[in-house]
């Protein structure tokens, strides 16, 4: 068995038999790896916490030549991120995170640039509003993807530069007025909207973060978005489910 040393931040965990985890993490240079962590449950709260939800650490683990699932034999804490678990909203965002980078990654297929974004935005979220850091997470993630919406031109006629349009949620990018019939159900986005759906696509996270923008515009890229992921992924994950099941609650709070 190959023994390999890696950083990287726990996606999901699952019990396994009587005392042992089966831990999902993200790492930079080999992509998704699951692996299970024998006898942690016997071993006490130090041990575990390293195989905590949202946890940074640097692992190691024996790769098995025939099988997916490998032996992780230790950990070192390197961030743990025990204030995204403190809150519920810490917890319903960042699992979101977690299960869109877990069901858009494929075993062992690296992404380094998803494995940064994710890192980064888990040091944002107890810092800035969730709701924000969640639709530019989501934009740049179907950047990294290959999904980012084209936003450039006309899809049909290459009218451009188009300052407002019609997203066509079918096809994953804008149409002009005189195309709309293409797709009736398009979307109508204004060009504030687009302007700044087109920079979460193309600068840093940090920068899109400081941007300022209004509510109203905020809210219309997050329900285009929104509803463009949940088109290509088929269905609604279940953290997107419970997220706007307790909106209603952290709106309050």
């Amino acid at each position: 068995m190959s023994i390999h040393k890696t950083e990287a931040l726990v996606l999901k965990t699952m019990p396994f038999r009587s005392s042992s985890l089966i831990v999902t993490f993200f790492t930079p240079r080999l992509g998704k790896v699951r692996g299970v962590v024998k006898g942690v449950h016997r071993e006490g709260e130090i041990r575990q916490a390293g195989f905590e939800l949202f946890t940074h650490a640097e692992y190691i683990f024996y790769e098995k030549k025939r099988s997916d699932l490998h032996l992780i034999s230790d950990a070192t804490i390197l961030e743990s991120h025990h204030a995204l678990r403190d809150r519920l909203d810490g917890i319903a965002y960042a699992s979101y995170f977690c299960e869109l980078v877990d069901e858009l990654t494929e075993i062992q297929d690296p992404h380094p640039e998803i494995f940064d974004l994710l890192k980064e935005s888990f040091r944002f979220l107890p810092v800035i509003p969730p709701s924000r850091l969640e639709t530019v997470f989501v934009t740049q993630l179907l950047r990294e993807m290959g999904w980012l919406p084209f936003l450039e031109s006309c899809l049909e006629c290459g009218a451009k530069p188009l300052e407002k349009g019609f997203f066509s949620i079918r096809h994953g990018a804008l149409l002009c007025e005189r195309c709309r019939s293409k797709d009736t159900a398009a979307l109508s986005v204004g060009s504030g909207a687009l302007a700044v759906l087109r920079s979460y696509g193309k600068n840093p996270l940090a920068d899109c973060l400081r941007a300022s923008h209004s509510s109203v515009i905020e809210s219309q890229i997050k329900t285009l978005i929104t509803t463009f992921l949940n088109y290509r992924l088929g269905k609604v994950l279940k953290t997107r489910n419970f997220l706007d099941s307790i909106r209603p609650v952290l709106k309050s709070a």
